[in-house]
């Protein structure tokens, strides 16, 4: 008689609108979430994606006006070797000497600042990515302690996010460091 009771019509109404009332609730829910919580952090990770993004524009642009600075540089040396070729032998080895040493001081100086300009590079991507995994950390342990509830502890839940970011940290930097040292070799190459 009890399985009976069960697929009652009055039974399958409650079971009804109680799916229909958790469907709502769900639907409600995810707008709320969506609309307060998700739409706002993607806006400010794409504000940060926009930032690193310029900062690397910017030290292309500074990466192209030391390769022009070069070039500049290797034009006058070979107009120095047109000119030494003219003067007397004396004339010559001075010319020589100075073109060489013009040469030097442009490739110590494009080094140099190719050298800044990939330090600062990384000093700005490791400074924002500590700042993104401090707000990530942060947002990560209120979503999880409201969700959640306290089935983790916020410390617990703050030092998971931390390890996490940490790993991916490194992760970036040893690539960033990879192109570093290529830089480099490529600047060897050139001498």
């Amino acid at each position: 008689m009890t399985s009976v009771m069960m697929f009652a019509p009055e039974m399958m109404a409650n079971y009804a609108s109680t799916a229909v009332f958790a469907i709502i609730n769900l639907l409600v829910s995810y707008y709320i979430l969506n609309r307060f919580l998700f739409q706002p952090i993607m806006k400010m990770l794409r504000k940060r994606q926009d930032e690193v993004a310029a900062v690397i524009q910017d030290a292309d642009l500074r990466l192209r006006e030391a390769e022009e600075k070069i070039a500049t540089a290797d034009l006058r040396l070979d107009q120095s070797s047109r000119e030494a070729a003219e003067l007397v032998s004396s004339a010559r080895s001075q010319a020589e000497i100075q073109s060489e040493s013009i040469l030097q001081d442009a490739r110590r100086e494009s080094a140099t600042r190719l050298t800044r300009a990939d330090n600062e590079i990384n000093r700005l991507r490791v400074a924002m990515l500590n700042n993104i995994r401090d707000e990530v950390a942060d947002l990560s342990v209120s979503i999880a302690s409201k969700v959640i509830g306290s089935a983790i502890d916020a410390k617990r839940q703050r030092e998971m996010v931390d390890a996490f970011l940490d790993e991916e940290i490194t992760k970036a930097q040893k690539t960033g460091s990879g192109a570093v040292a290529q830089s480099s070799q490529n600047q060897s190459g050139v001498t």
